[in-house]
């Protein structure tokens, strides 16, 4: 088995300076840092939780906090779920999943949590562990997709691709997300040759196909959803009608993640990087155990425009 003595001697540097990197990282410069990681590598070193736990007072287990309806979301939670555990698994970490912010957290570091809204403002503030959550806060850290951004991709894909009419199909909801995804769309300029609708209704394919089955659809219409389940409801509604995708209209959803690979054409959709999403709140939230702070930031993640079959650059 592999001792602290062995990488010591790989790195030619003191047993407690390799102790320093494993469990003070902060004490050492980044030159050594590197180093001693490098012979860890390289030997396949592997600390004994217990006795690390035992050197800095740490638990070694973060809390991840699901608070959307899981029917609602699966299967993004399970990749996101996915990507948390390997990354906190490559520093050294347990993962540990809650439904409720009621629970009572014991015997961890700090908090992940999904799916928190306005109404859950108070109990997050009143968590005294280090908390970082998955969708913009505005008083505790966050991490969260560019939502402006995205539909700001989306409406621009759709004017470049020729369509002559555009549609909003936006999420009814009073969340940061939705409005952020809605003023993407506000946010550029509608040609004076184009028209340009909105509306705003639960998300859910069924509400959208009933919708876009109640209004009528020029030629040659471009629409834009804020999530993949509003976008294949329209898609069903365009079949519904005898309206042919991409030709006769265009759809462009939001999220990337699962759904839109599951309609009978590929979504052109937005796409939540997650992986990078899940990297940086495990990133962020590791940074404010090891140095005691919270330090209260939004970061915001670009998204991509995913090409699919329900678009295609059209003529009039």
């Amino acid at each position: 088995m592999v001792s602290i003595a062995d990488v010591a001697k790989k790195a030619h540097v003191s047993k407690m300076t390799v102790s320093r990197v494993l469990n003070h990282p902060e004490q050492v410069s980044s030159e050594i840092f590197d180093t001693v990681q490098r012979a860890i590598n390289e030997l396949g070193y592997v600390q004994q939780r217990a006795g690390r736990a035992l050197a800095t007072s740490r638990t070694y287990t973060i809390a991840f906090v699901m608070l959307d309806e899981v029917s609602n979301v699966d299967p993004y939670f399970g990749q996101l779920i996915t990507y948390v555990s390997d990354f906190l698994y490559q520093e050294g970490y347990n993962l540990e999943l809650h439904r409720s912010l009621d629970d009572h957290f014991h015997d961890i570091d700090g908090i992940l949590v999904s799916g928190a809204r306005a109404t859950d403002k108070a109990k997050l503030n009143a968590l005294t562990f280090p908390i970082v959550a998955y969708g913009n806060q505005s008083q505790i850290a966050s991490v969260d997709v560019d939502n402006k951004l995205g539909t700001m991709l989306a409406k621009q894909h759709l004017i470049m691709c020729g369509y002559q009419h555009l549609i909003y199909l936006g999420i009814d909801l009073n969340e940061q997300f939705a409005v952020e995804r809605l003023n993407g769309f506000k946010a550029i300029d509608t040609p004076d040759y184009m028209t340009e609708t909105i509306y705003q209704l639960p998300n859910s394919d069924k509400e959208a196909r009933q919708l876009f089955n109640s209004i009528t659809i020029p030629p040659l219409t471009g629409v834009v959803t804020a999530s993949d389940r509003l976008a294949l409801g329209t898609l069903y509604s365009c079949y519904d009608k005898g309206l042919a995708v991409p030709n006769d209209v265009g759809i462009v959803g939001f999220d990337g993640i699962f759904i839109n690979h599951l309609s009978p054409l590929d979504l052109t959709t937005i796409g939540q990087p997650l992986q990078k999403i899940a990297q940086k709140m495990v990133q962020t939230l590791l940074s404010a155990i090891s140095s005691n702070h919270q330090n209260i930031r939004q970061s915001v993640i670009p998204p991509t425009l995913l090409q699919g079959e329900t678009t295609i650059e059209v003529t009039d």
